[in-house]
């Protein structure tokens, strides 16, 4: 008796025509589907990463055998006169849908303090250390003077780097900086005397420009230092790494706005890093956090707009000096660049 071929999708199997009923057929009546590495069909919920595993997959669905085999798909005809033919792809100059940049407000807007979340690593840390140094002050013996300043203590006062060996020290001049720390746009400097400089060892050589007496005890005394800092990005947000070691996260404080950074991290023992730049990017600063942890603090700002960003922050732009200036404003310039000392590195 002559055997039929069936045709139905996962069947395959020859039968009798005489013998084809509503329940001789296992098939597939769905199409297959290939995703992620994943094989299967649209009919049943069977995935398979084997595809002799797809191929012996067992059909969800009875019916009828289909004993006619379907047309084959239609192939073009390739015309053998245009195969040296040179195909131009041209990029649309319709800008229409094209979004227009938004406006960059100004550098001085109000900023507004990034949320915090402190890690479990950074809590662990900060309670093992304040354990540790409460152990080694008891058990510390501090030699101490006649009116109560610790021998050997050094002088408080920027700049100044005298240590304390007795009374006759308080009548030693005291050589400071009366003013603060500066660091903006890569230069450092004391707001006293102005004296800029990219190197971070140089600022911290640079000699006290006044005179006065030595501070020895200072409460909430506070060292400015240095930290690396790196960043990445993605589509959505772009990440700046501070590698800042036990940061406080009580005094710490991250602030932004559209395209400003303002970073004060307090680290170590009382260490101060600050990072006030201004962004090459705007920035969602609704969207945007701050995570601390054990070895660094990471700033995650959210783009407000989707593009890449080529810089993180945006280079520092010279001065142009005015042709129309009075003899007044000349000679004041002129007594301002004696005593500015500045080396700009941030164009090399």
């Amino acid at each position: 008796m002559p055997l039929a071929q069936c045709y139905n999708k996962g069947c395959g199997l020859k039968f009798i025509l005489e013998e084809n009923d509503e329940a001789a057929c296992e098939h597939h009546p769905g199409a297959p589907i290939f995703h992620d590495a994943y094989k299967g069909w649209s009919c049943c919920n069977k995935r398979s990463t084997d595809f002799t595993t797809f191929l012996n997959t067992k059909g969800c669905t009875k019916g009828r055998h289909n004993p006619e085999k379907p047309p084959e798909p239609h192939k073009a005809k390739v015309d053998p006169n245009s195969r040296d033919e040179v195909i131009t792809v041209v990029a649309p100059t319709h800008t229409s849908r094209i979004p227009d940049a938004l406006p960059r407000p100004h550098f001085d807007s109000p900023t507004k303090r990034l949320p915090v979340t402190v890690s479990p690593s950074l809590k662990q840390a900060l309670e093992k250390q304040a354990a540790e140094e409460s152990t080694e002050n008891e058990a510390e013996e501090v030699e101490l003077s006649e009116s109560g300043i610790k021998l050997g203590e050094t002088c408080k006062n920027n700049g100044c780097r005298t240590s304390y060996e007795g009374e006759h020290s308080d009548l030693e001049l005291c050589k400071h900086h009366p003013g603060f720390p500066v660091f903006h746009e890569g230069l450092k400097y004391w707001t006293c005397c102005m004296k800029k400089t990219t190197d971070f060892s140089e600022f911290l050589e640079q000699a006290g420009c006044s005179t006065g007496h030595h501070c020895w005890v200072k409460l909430d005394s506070q060292k400015v230092s240095s930290c690396r800092y790196d960043w990445h990005q993605t589509a959505s947000h772009v990440c700046v790494a501070i590698y800042a070691k036990l940061c406080d996260p009580a005094a710490t404080q991250v602030q932004a706005n559209p395209i400003r950074l303002n970073a004060n991290i307090v680290f170590g023992d009382a260490d101060v890093f600050t990072l006030d730049v201004e962004l090459r990017g705007l920035i969602d600063v609704e969207q945007s956090s701050v995570s601390l942890a054990a070895t660094k603090v990471e700033i995650k700002l959210r783009k407000a707009e989707p593009c890449s960003w080529r810089d993180l922050i945006v280079a520092k732009k010279k001065a142009v000096p005015s042709v129309n200036k009075t003899d007044d404003e000349k000679a004041e310039c002129g007594n301002l660049e004696q005593q500015v000392e500045a080396v700009d590195l941030s164009d090399l």
